[in-house]
């Protein structure tokens, strides 16, 4: 009954989302016939420019507070006033840009839909700007009443979808589509009176250097309030670090655990993960005769390997590799950075740290983030990629399952050479061949984070010390 109550909204939502695409093609067409759109070279630079400041700041929402000031409204709502509504369709064309067809239909169709209702409201008071080259109380009446026309619009279309896909309740609608973002849809409007204003008393020009200063420095608070927002959580995993940290090597361990267990809560598959890359690279470091503690270290820079997760933005984490695009990328290039950093403030781990931060670096030069060769990676985190690699085939991913162990295996063989280390790989399969298939496959309890009590496979001594491992290693050295 579910599933098919999901099949029906699903059916009911592209529907609705198809009839709002044939209105939109309508009151286009009907725009182009009856009110015909002038042409001019600088409306096609205005444009231009304004549609910049949309591709440049669509993703970039400014919170203040609870309000949030979107700069992409402001640049649609300037066309608007300046241009007409057609022009302003243009100018909104990089915010309906999406890797969903639906959602494009959607976006597109509901911005020609509000546009060109606000620029007729917008008619029946003044012409735009642009043509006219008037500011007075017409055009101010014009400006708020299509302003009011966009937001008013815009909420019922969007809250309208609200209620076919999810079933919203009608009071959670009216409370945060209608109501939370009231200020800035305000600040929105008054800001395109100031543009307007500035083009009368100066010119065309110079209201758009204005306006797109104003973006720039909108733009730049963004980043600043993103690098201070990442920066704060990431002194708060550090202080958890040191705090943690209180000299025993099962401190390290524990919190460890903690870490991991936090960035588990953004994507549900990391602990796993890191779990199974600290067995298996505590196992083959042995392998190659690491002493106990480089061992030990090497086992807690596997858990925190992926800690600068915390700093990607949960979107990037959720969203599938193949439709991440190059800002995304990014942004999930930088966590072995950020790890590194958290890692390095605690006493007696900075070589690991450096582990942490070249894990993705691979032996042809073509890792991250500082593209080194194969002589120039430590062999800790060269052990690191192979295990993590192979931890991340054949477990249950985010985004796909995972692989039985005789393709992950060859997954290794593959890259021998290329992006691991052909000596690792060697070992590692040594390893693998040496353990039973639930150690090949990470599916049992041997494969579970650190905790208060104890480890995995580790019994506690009477004095509180922790035991070697027992992993069934057969240990050659």
């Amino acid at each position: 009954m579910v599933e098919g109550d999901g099949s029906l909204r699903a059916r009911v939502t592209k529907a609705y989302i198809y009839g709002l695409c044939a209105v939109a093609l309508a009151a286009l067409a009907w725009w182009l016939y009856v009110m015909h759109v002038p042409f001019g070279w600088v409306a096609l630079v205005a444009s231009g420019v304004l549609a910049m400041v949309c591709a440049v700041c669509r993703r970039m929402p400014l919170q203040f507070g609870r309000t949030t000031f979107e700069v992409v409204d402001v640049a649609v709502l300037v066309a608007l006033v300046f241009l007409g509504p057609v022009w302003a369709l243009a100018v909104a064309l990089p915010s309906v840009l999406y890797r969903e067809p639906l959602r494009v239909a959607f976006s597109a169709a509901t911005h020609a839909t509000i546009l060109l209702a606000a620029g007729y409201v917008f008619h029946l008071f003044a012409e735009p700007l642009l043509w006219s080259a008037r500011f007075d109380s017409s055009l101010v009446y014009g400006t708020v009443a299509s302003g009011v026309t966009y937001y008013a619009l815009d909420a019922l279309i969007n809250s309208t979808l609200l209620r076919i896909k999810y079933g919203t309740p009608v009071v959670e609608l009216l409370r945060e589509v209608h109501v939370t973002p009231l200020p800035s849809n305000a600040a929105s409007v008054l800001t395109a009176l100031g543009a307007a204003y500035a083009m009368v008393a100066f010119s065309p020009a110079a209201a758009l250097v204005l306006l797109c200063g104003a973006a720039g420095a909108l733009a730049s608070l963004y980043h600043l309030r993103q690098s201070r927002r990442e920066i704060e959580a990431l002194d708060a995993e550090v202080e958890l670090l040191k705090a943690e940290n209180s000299g025993a090597l099962s401190s390290p361990l524990t919190f460890a655990s903690h870490l991991v267990e936090g960035i588990q809560r953004k994507d549900g598959y990391t602990a796993r993960h890191a779990a199974a890359s600290a067995l298996y690279a505590a196992d083959v470091a042995k392998d190659f005769g690491l002493e106990s503690a480089r061992v030990d270290k090497l086992r807690v820079a596997a858990l925190l390997q992926d800690v600068g997760l915390v700093s990607v933005p949960d979107e990037v984490l959720l969203t599938p590799p193949k439709k991440r695009n190059s800002v995304a990328q990014m942004h999930l290039e930088q966590h072995p950075v950020w790890g590194e950093r958290m890692f390095s403030c605690v006493p007696g781990f900075e070589e690991a740290a450096r582990w942490v931060r070249w894990h993705h670096e691979r032996e042809d030069g073509t890792g991250y983030p500082d593209r080194l060769r194969g002589k120039w990676i430590p062999l800790e985190a060269k052990i690191l990629a192979a295990v993590s690699l192979y931890a991340s085939l054949i477990l249950d991913g985010p985004h796909s399952p995972g692989l039985p162990q005789h393709e992950a295996r060859r997954g290794l063989v593959d890259l021998a050479g290329k992006g691991l280390d052909r000596d690792v790989v060697r070992t590692f399969l040594r390893v693998l061949d040496a353990n039973d298939e639930n150690y090949a496959s990470a599916s049992d309890d041997r494969f579970g984070l650190p905790t208060a009590t104890g480890s995995p496979g580790r019994d506690r001594s009477p004095d509180g010390a922790i035991a070697p491992p027992q992993t069934g290693t057969t240990e050659t050295h």
